[in-house]
């Protein structure tokens, strides 16, 4: 059974695109500055699918954080397009404003890995929902990590063959949505048009990520995870990435 109200919410920029849907359809986009603001404004929704990882590692659960990475970067083919996450505790000193020396020094004591640029930047992000997830228990329930790649794999059924920043992959992504949304092109249309009043860069690709996130989210009992015998990480959040597929991914293997 789907869920009514859902949103698909991506990190696009040091801003967060939000996606809403409601019974099925394309319900309004919004940007917000901090994830505490948009759980604020959207903590109604029955499930909001984000692109940021939040089971977080530390040097017992490392290891299970990199086996589930390195799954998703085996089932979408684009290994780029997942990065390495960041601890806890270097991620709340990114969201605290702390140079990226700092962090990525934290980063190094916590769990022995270092941190590119790249990271540090979701590690803000991270730190952000980690923030919200660590004092809203309705939060840690409601919100779940997931990964747009990852979704439209399972959505399109097949393994993409192009990035998302060509005109054959965008073409080949709204493909995939064709299959579980009506008239893709026209929602992401209204989409672009709806932010025209909003201030900030997001790119088109951001609003495909939310897209497809929104449209996985809806998907109640039916939606899965990788891998399917997910952990949990040392704040008891799961380490795992929804998505929706007809089938089992071919990596998603009991282990």
């Amino acid at each position: 059974m789907a869920l009514a109200d859902v949103a698909g919410v991506d990190w696009a920029g040091g801003e967060w695109v939000i996606v809403r849907f409601h019974e099925g359809s394309y319900h309004g986009c919004t940007v917000v500055a901090d994830f505490q603001m948009l759980w604020q404004r959207h903590q109604d929704l029955d499930r909001i699918l984000i692109d940021v990882p939040i089971g977080l590692p530390d040097e017992n659960s490392l290891g299970q954080r990199e086996a589930l990475d390195s799954l998703a970067r085996t089932v979408t083919g684009f290994p780029s397009s997942v990065f390495p996450v960041p601890s806890r505790e270097a991620a709340a000193l990114a969201y605290e404003g702390e140079s990226y020396e700092t962090v990525a020094q934290q980063n190094e004591r916590d769990i022995d890995k270092g941190l590119t640029q790249q990271s540090f930047q979701l590690a803000i992000a991270t730190g952000q929902v980690d923030a919200v997830l660590g004092k809203e228990t309705e939060a840690t329930e409601k919100v779940i990590e997931s990964h747009p790649e990852v979704c439209f794999r399972g959505l399109l059924g097949r393994q993409l063959r192009h990035t998302k920043s060509t005109a054959p992959g965008v073409g080949e992504r709204l493909q995939a949505l064709k299959l579980h949304l009506d008239q893709p092109g026209a929602v992401l249309q209204q989409v672009t048009t709806d932010l025209i009043g909003e201030t900030g860069l997001v790119h088109i690709d951001d609003v495909l990520d939310a897209l497809a996130l929104a449209v996985v989210a809806q998907s109640g009992s039916e939606i899965k995870y990788l891998p399917s015998d997910y952990g949990r990480d040392n704040a008891e959040i799961p380490m795992r990435m929804a998505y929706w597929s007809n089938q089992r991914l071919p990596m998603d293997v009991d282990r």
